[in-house]
């Protein structure tokens, strides 16, 4: 393990032992082992996926694992969290996937994104990608998320744009999905847990409501012979919404900016903010090296 590693790579797993070795060889093989180190935090596995970080642990000087916590989490959020204050380096690249397999090059070549932009932007930010994500480790702590049961990063982004610290970056694919195949019943148990989240974390229940009613006005009350699929959806999300908002009521709440009370407003903002690479280098003045990237990281970050 590098004494002073500059950048830390935080993982979280729970179970994934079929895809938990070929994800975390992809990430640990295409970075500098004297600049980066790659922390993983288990959530309590009980299907082998810790006798695999042993081994991998063993073998990889600059990939750690956290085991046999004495507090365990009750969700993602919390493992989150952890990484962080279990990381070493100055920057935290983090919610990579362990179902995933990281393209070569992908992960450097974010980090170069990121210092050639960060001069031009003031103060801390977390550059927001797609299954990859980077910050000061200092913003992590200061920002923390909350253990929450499926909305954890919407949260999380709202309480970022309320700093004004977030930078969302628009790009392609950064790795292949490996695993992890979702059954409808997984997707609806997720899909009511984020909601419950969403209510827990501050949103309001009317404007849940409002925005279902009329996002989807058009279809909901026009056009549901044509429509029959939104239209099972939309009345899907108006049954679930009131049984959520209950749920929640038993859980620990926190207080969204105000900003982001509404339903909606989050997704919006994101809408307005989402900037390709080309863009963001027009916004804020800087240009990235085309030739310092790898080939994975031009296609991904910088499409034709």
């Amino acid at each position: 393990m590098p004494n002073s590693p500059r950048y830390s790579i935080a993982v979280c797993n729970y179970n994934m032992v079929d895809t938990l070795e070929e994800s975390l060889r992809s990430m640990a093989d295409q970075v500098d082992p004297e600049l980066f180190e790659v922390v993983v935090v288990d959530g309590g596995s009980t299907d082998g996926s810790q006798d695999v970080l042993r081994r991998l642990e063993a073998e990889y000087d600059h990939l750690r694992a956290v085991l046999d916590r004495q507090e365990e989490m009750d969700w993602l959020g919390g493992d989150r969290n952890v990484s962080f204050e279990e990381s070493r380096g100055e920057y935290v690249l983090e919610s990579l996937d362990t179902d995933d397999r990281y393209y070569d090059g992908i992960i450097e070549d974010f980090v170069t994104i990121y210092h050639t932009l960060e001069p031009h932007v003031d103060g801390d930010f977390f550059l927001s990608g797609t299954g990859i994500n980077m910050a000061p480790r200092s913003l992590l702590l200061k920002v923390p998320y909350y253990d929450l049961g499926g909305a954890e990063d919407r949260d999380f982004w709202r309480r970022l744009y309320a700093r004004d610290a977030l930078i969302w970056l628009d790009h392609g694919p950064v790795s292949d999905q490996i695993g992890y195949h979702k059954t409808l019943r997984d997707r609806i148990s997720r899909d009511v847990h984020g909601k419950i989240s969403d209510f827990q974390s501050g949103i309001s229940f009317p404007s849940t409501i409002a925005y279902t009613l009329h996002h989807e006005h058009y279809y909901i009350l026009e056009e549901r012979r044509s429509r029959p699929v939104e239209f099972v959806k939309r009345l899907y999300d108006l049954v679930t919404y009131p049984y959520a908002y209950f749920k929640s009521l038993s859980g620990h709440r926190h207080d969204a900016p105000p900003e982001f009370r509404q339903r909606g407003a989050l997704e919006r903002r994101i809408a307005e903010t989402r900037s390709t690479v080309p863009e963001l280098e027009s916004e804020y003045g800087f240009r990235v090296d085309r030739d310092a990237l790898s080939p994975a990281g031009r296609e991904a970050y910088l499409p034709d």
